[in-house]
């Protein structure tokens, strides 16, 4: 068992995990921005998700801005917050589920930067494993005409910045703590967003404040698992976990909006176990 259950193949289940939980998180938030916007829904999110952090350093007694690598810390925040506002003008402009279609092939881009920048070895099954799961998610949505959209480049200059942003997370969490890679990022996200639109803030209603605070703590800790993922496995390693995505989105759109998956889905989604499958028990030394 504990061979079985080695470093790497922890890491994969933390990704997982975090992945499921981002679904959740993602539901909530989504939920509400034709109330308040893209770009308010986005500052709450951050800040909401940073509270929980926040309560963290402040028990531990620790100072999450140390760090001997600042540079590439500011960097990467800056990397991720434009990958994010990358996703938000691909979903102005195209379907959903294109976007998501797209920004899925961040997994692809991923294991040749990981080989480039951080000297991976590279493993066929890695590679299998995100080829499965990008035909189960084509499968599943069967994308149209908005794949020449507009809103698809950006999806698709997203997906390779959070190639990007993934591999520089493999970097520096060999030597930062999850809490000091989180809190760079959420600092200059929420600054962001704050500095494009602030006056169009709406004020939140008592009601929506709770389940908007919720949202945040699941996306706190989705991010915190994934970040943690990158600390036991390799970046080409996890590629593929986030293809797992799929299945609490299914379940999610099954049990609250009454949206029965077709054949079609089932099948993406047997492509997707198979994908992740063949990435855990991969033989990695």
């Amino acid at each position: 068992m504990k061979q079985f259950l080695s470093r790497e193949k922890f890491g994969y289940l933390w990704v997982v995990f975090g992945v499921c939980l981002y679904s959740f998180s993602d539901a909530i938030m989504k939920h509400f921005m034709p109330l308040y916007g893209v770009h308010q829904v986005t500052f709450l999110r951050t800040v909401f998700r940073f509270i929980p952090f926040l309560a963290i350093a402040c028990c531990k007694r620790v100072n999450p801005f140390r760090t001997n690598r600042k540079k590439e810390n500011i960097f990467r925040s800056l990397l991720a917050s434009a990958g994010t506002y990358s996703f938000m003008c691909a979903y102005h402009y195209s379907p959903m589920t294109d976007v998501f279609v797209v920004g899925l092939t961040t997994a692809i881009f991923v294991i040749p930067l990981s080989i480039w920048i951080l000297k991976e070895k590279f493993y066929l099954k890695n590679m299998l494993a995100v080829l499965l799961g990008l035909g189960g998610i084509w499968l599943a949505f069967r994308p149209g005409s908005g794949i020449f959209q507009m809103g698809i480049m950006f999806a698709l200059i997203g997906a390779i910045i959070s190639a990007l942003n993934q591999v520089i997370i493999k970097r520096l969490a060999s030597t930062d703590s999850e809490l000091t890679i989180i809190f760079y990022h959420h600092l200059s996200l929420a600054l962001i967003s704050v500095c494009i639109s602030f006056e169009t803030f709406a004020p939140i209603s008592i009601e929506h404040a709770l389940p908007l605070f919720m949202g945040g703590v699941i996306g706190a800790a989705a991010q915190y698992s994934i970040v943690h993922a990158f600390k036991l496995s390799t970046s080409s390693g996890l590629a593929s976990a986030t293809y797992f995505m799929l299945i609490p989105n299914t379940l999610i759109d099954f049990f609250f909006y009454d949206k029965i998956p077709d054949v079609y889905i089932i099948l993406g989604l047997i492509l997707i176990l198979m994908g992740n499958l063949c990435a855990f028990l991969r033989n990695q030394p």
